[in-house]
């Protein structure tokens, strides 16, 4: 078998992700995915249908099946998108990639009966909830979907947001771009297509900053969505020593100094930055107001909170409060 290979893309997706397939219908989006990697070593595809079934609902699911074992791909049967994340194999495995193409919750009733479009906010919100705690720290999870009236009315952004993910993009859906994938009904005809007409494919990933800013509102340098996203950047960075930021709005709304905070570092010292101190500084765009931030871990604070165990462990005496005011 293969042991390397150059990286493959197809669409959103490379063979250098790592990649669940959520809800399968016939499994054949699994296999033009894997026909476009050439291995797919990389790849798990999941369905909720048992093997039995699969051969019984559709008249290519176990050709495909066998394709992409052949290839090298996991294929796991009757996985529910609402408990996946503590499936045997699943549990201790995390994903770049979590794909769920138009997910259904059966037909109860009208598409356009509410009660009908409760069981599949309910059936996209279980998966959202699940899909989130399989991701890597720089995971996405995409869901195709209609974007036109009834379907428009999941509101799957919102649910989304419910679970702690925020939308990284949209972006239009075409079946063009996956040669050989069929998308099946499902419950009731289940090995024949329908017409996906306008649908997008939502793109989610984890919030790893949380703040009560709204999500409503533009997009722009200003706007909270733009804001939220530094802010889990630098989330992230803050392990190191320094941090060069600019000073003036909408800068200034990053809160640098709470950020820093959350992470158990405190404020050492600010100072004005100029490009003229580093003889190799280069900018391609004006810099401002511009300041160096140096953080530590609050030794102090650790301190306090260890003497403070101590204390409580005396009987009778309470604990002083050790920390300064």
């Amino acid at each position: 078998m293969e042991v390397f290979s150059f990286e493959k893309k197809i669409k959103h997706y490379s063979s250098y992700q790592k990649i669940l397939l959520a809800g399968e219908g016939d499994f054949s989006f699994s296999v033009c995915l894997a026909r476009a990697f050439g291995l797919a070593v990389n790849m798990v595809a999941t369905s909720l249908d048992s093997r039995e079934s699969l051969m019984l609902n559709y008249s290519k699911a176990m050709s495909n099946v066998k394709e992409l074992e052949a290839r090298g791909c996991k294929v796991l049967h009757e996985v529910d998108v609402h408990s996946m994340s503590q499936h045997p194999f699943l549990i201790r495995v995390r994903f770049d990639r979590i794909i769920y193409n138009f997910p259904h919750a059966g037909f109860f009733s009208s598409e356009r009966n509410r009660l009908q479009i409760w069981f599949h906010r309910d059936l996209v919100r279980g998966f959202l909830k699940n899909a989130c705690e399989m991701l890597t720290a720089i995971g996405e999870i995409h869901v195709t979907h209609k974007t036109t009236f009834p379907f428009s009315e999941w509101k799957i952004v919102e649910l989304a947001k419910e679970v702690g993910l925020y939308l990284v993009d949209e972006e239009q859906f075409s079946l063009l771009d996956y040669p050989g994938y069929e998308n099946k009904r499902g419950a009731g005809m289940c090995d024949k297509t329908f017409h996906v007409g306008m649908c997008s494919t939502f793109k989610f990933a984890k919030l790893l900053y949380s703040s009560t800013t709204s999500w409503s509102g533009c997009f722009g340098i200003n706007g909270p969505h733009m804001q939220r996203l530094h802010q889990n950047f630098v989330m992230g960075y803050l392990n190191s020593s320094s941090e060069m930021h600019r000073a003036s709005y909408p800068f200034s709304d990053w809160e640098m100094e709470k950020l820093t905070k959350e992470v158990g570092l405190f404020l050492v010292k600010e100072e004005e930055f100029s490009p003229w101190d580093c003889s190799c500084a280069a900018s391609s765009f004006h810099p401002g107001t511009l300041t160096i931030s140096l953080w530590s871990v609050d030794i102090v604070d650790m301190a306090c909170s260890y003497l403070e165990s101590l204390e409580r462990k005396k009987p009778k005496h309470g604990h002083k409060n050790l920390r300064p005011p």
